[in-house]
Formats: C-alpha cells, structure tokens, sequence
C-alpha cells in the first residue's frame, strides 16, 4: 500500500508538470566552486600542487516554472573532481598510497532531475522529488572537529542528505519541518527516512533532527540564542550502528563575541568522533580586521586514548581521524578567499606536519 501511494503521488506530479509546460518559465544556472592549494609536509617530495580536497565542482542547470499551479522541474549536470582518491577511474595502476599519487582526480558526472509542486493549494507544504540531492534536512553548527584545515565549506553536524526519493517542506515564519523518504529499500532491507524540525521563537531557534535507515540511526538536538554580547549556541548528536558496533555522542558549544569579532568553539567527544575513549577540541577565531576581510584561527582535536591520537595521516591528504591542530590567517580578495597556514594530523611517530597556501572561488 505505501509503494502504490508512493507511485500515485509520482504520477500526480508528473501529470501537474504536463499540463502546465506550455505556461512555464525557463530559469537557467551555472554553478559550482574550484580550489587550488600549495601543500608542504615532512617530506620535502610530498610538495604539491592540487586541487585538494574542496575539489572543483560544476552544475548546470535549467529550470521550468509555473507561478500559477507552483509547479516546477529541473534538469541539470554535475561534474566533480576529487583528488587524494584511491578509487579514481583511469589511475595509474600500482600501489595508490604511494604518495606521488596524492593529486590523482576522479571526474564524477551524473544527470541529475527534481520536480514538484511548491505551497499546494496557496499552503506551506510543498513535495517534491529527487534523483540526486535533497539537502533540506541539514541542521547544526559546522563540524568543527573534522573541517579540514584549507576546507572552505563547512558541513553541519546534522549532515544528512537524501540522494534519492521524495521531499516533504512545511515552511512558516515559526516552524520549518522538512523531511526526505526512499521509497525504495536499499541494501539492508529498509526504508531511508530523514526528518528536521526548526522552531524559530525570539532571540533564537531550537531545531531537531532524526535519521533512520534500518540499520545506522542518528538524532540531532540543537539551537541558538542571542544574548547581549553575542550569540550562543549548542549542538548534540548520536548515532548507532549496531553491525560496526557503533555507539557515540558529541557536544558543540560556541559562543560569538559580536563586538569583539572574536567567538570560541568547545567540543566534547564521547566515542563519535574518536571510537575508543573519545575526546576534546576547541576552536578560536577573531575576524576583526579589515573590515571583516581577515580571519585569524586556531583549532584542534585530541584523543584520550593514544590508539585513536594516531590515527592514519597520508601524504597531502589531511586524514582527521586522529589528532589534529590547524592555526591559519584567511584573506577575502575579491571573488576568492585565501589562506595561509600550519597544521599537523596524527601523533608520535606518525605524526606529519603541513604548510599549505590555498585560494578558492565559489559560484553557489
């Protein structure tokens, strides 16, 4: 019965789109953003020049409306190239940990379509459908124990997105609830469902967020409230997964100094982040310069178990399982941010250390 409702809604959205082609409006878009980086660790050989982890990404795309039915779909392509894999298609053959490979791109490119009906009836509900990114689930703070020292997009704590099936968006002033379903059952046998809830208030918000495949969970709880001085925020989420036997927690408390540009992130991990005993973490940052236009920051990561302060760092790659440490001078110049820094990821003898000079462009 659920597969058929699922069908019979496809169907509807389908038919909307049909009918209302000859009165729609065609909005075309390009996007996507580059980086280049300039790393240098231990090994002098290890120097490189690469694209490096943020990659370089490309979308384009079109889009056809209709304002009176709020019917829409979009077509689009996306290409990307990501470097430091070891399962890029057209490598060198050999062992790919070897370190002279660490710049070896992998061009992903996919079709990628959505459609839907937006504010139904003149409601806040709006559904649609997607065969590639329903990101409207996301919640939380940036993940600051695990943003890579020249990484300029910063994922949140709540980072779970739908890559395939039906979009759920309830919108007012008050309450956003937005919720992503796979109707089809994927590898273990059940139904992929993401949902979130923000509820906005005075000074502040407090949202919610729950994913469920059947075999891993994770909820997500969180806000943030302005005071006087600043702003406050706070984020927790935990996860299972009983094949791996996987069991976690991790708290993010930030606070911002708005007058002083200057905020502060504590981290406190209970076997999320670091599986055998977990950790501690904070980060530091002060924007007061040039109008804004300099950034100036610290973090770091460590483990309480030397196990987990290991970790695995590889080459120019910024491996973040282990300990880490990244202090940097960042620059807004035009349409690029730039960043100079140091870093290092691991501990003991498998410690590495890096310099790395970084500009990056975004198109979003």
């Amino acid at each position: 019965m659920k597969k058929l409702l699922v069908l019979a809604l496809a169907m509807v959205l389908t038919f909307s789109l049909a009918v209302a082609a000859s009165a729609a409006n065609l909005d075309h878009y390009v996007g996507g953003r580059v980086q280049l980086n300039y790393i240098s660790d231990d090994d002098d050989t290890n120097d490189v020049l690469t694209y490096g982890n943020s990659g370089l990404k490309l979308k384009i795309q079109g889009t056809v409306s209709d304002e009176a039915t709020g019917t829409w779909a979009t077509i689009g392509v996306v290409a990307s190239g990501w470097p430091d894999s070891t399962t890029d298609v057209g490598a060198p053959k050999g062992d790919q940990s070897d370190k002279d490979k660490v710049t070896l791109q992998t061009a992903v490119s996919g079709t990628h379509y959505d459609f839907g009906i937006k504010n139904i009836n003149g409601s806040n509900l709006s559904i649609w459908f997607t065969n590639w990114e329903n990101e409207n689930m996301k919640r939380g703070q940036p993940q600051v124990y695990s943003i890579l020292p020249n990484q300029y997009h910063d994922d949140p704590m709540f980072n779970r997105t739908l890559g395939y099936g039906l979009g759920f968006d309830y919108v007012t002033d008050a309450l956003k609830v937005n919720i992503g379903y796979d109707p089809n059952e994927n590898d273990n046998d059940a139904n992929n469902l993401i949902a979130a809830v923000t509820f906005n208030f005075d000074g502040g918000e407090f949202h919610l967020g729950s994913f469920d495949d059947g075999a891993e969970t994770e909820i997500n709880v969180g806000g943030s409230y302005k005071l006087g001085f600043g702003t406050v925020k706070l984020d927790y989420v935990a996860k299972e997964k009983e094949a791996d036997n996987i069991d976690g927690s991790i708290i993010q408390a930030a606070v911002f100094f708005d007058d002083l540009k200057f905020d502060v992130t504590l981290i406190s991990d209970s076997k999320y982040k670091y599986k055998t005993d977990g950790g501690t973490g904070y980060q530091i940052r002060y924007t007061g310069l040039a109008d804004g236009k300099v950034t100036i920051g610290y973090r770091a990561m460590n483990a309480k178990d030397d196990a987990d302060a290991v970790g695995t760092p590889d080459g120019a790659s910024f491996k973040l399982d282990g300990n880490f440490t990244d202090i940097f001078i960042g620059y807004k110049f035009g349409i690029f941010e730039t960043r100079i820094g140091s870093a290092s990821t691991g501990d003991g003898d498998s410690k590495n250390d890096y310099t790395y000079l970084s500009a990056y462009a975004s198109l979003w």
